[in-house]
């Protein structure tokens, strides 16, 4: 496994712990991911720098929308840009999606658990019924779950983490 891999790794640990214990990611924290991310690409030249840094702002973009919508907290949107950063191509592709994989099972984990699953269900078809019904309207949840989506990011970080090493079918053909 290389550094960077190591350091989201750690990086991801640390976001865990205190996302689940006080629902926050320190910036400090995303930040001196990114600048090492960034820093580990500039050693191996200007293209790995370009393709770790189009990763950034690309899931900073991106993320930024879904937290605009209430969908992700800023600091999740943070660390998973630095991740997808020190990650670079092809390995933010698998990251990203693992991640996105991660956090469905996350919320389906925690809603059965809280015991909300039925509410959760009733909520997914109100808002996929215009794909079903034309000329409906999809209606947003009233209590949405928050999640500690570091959680689903830290997911996504072992699973391409699995693939340089123990699990080499989680590799992507990118």
């Amino acid at each position: 496994m290389t550094l960077a891999i190591w350091i989201v790794l750690v990086a991801c640990a640390i976001a865990v712990a205190t996302d689940v214990s006080s629902r926050r990611i320190p910036n400090v924290l995303t930040i001196a991911l990114a600048v090492a991310a960034l820093g580990l690409h500039a050693m191996q030249g200007w293209a790995s720098f370009g393709a770790s840094l189009a990763a950034l702002v690309s899931v900073m973009l991106l993320g930024f929308a879904a937290f605009s919508m209430g969908w992700l907290g800023g600091g999740d949107v943070k660390l998973a840009a630095a991740a997808a950063a020190a990650f670079g191509f092809p390995d933010a592709v698998p990251f990203l999606l693992y991640t996105a994989i991660g956090g469905g099972l996350l919320a389906l984990v925690v809603a059965l658990f809280t015991g909300r699953a039925g509410t959760v269900f009733r909520s997914i078809a109100l808002v996929l019924r215009p794909f079903a019904y034309k000329g409906t309207v999809a209606v947003a949840p009233t209590k949405p779950i928050m999640l500690p989506y570091a959680v689903a990011i830290a997911t996504g970080a072992t699973a391409v983490a699995l693939s340089h090493t123990a699990a080499p079918f989680l590799r992507l053909p990118l």
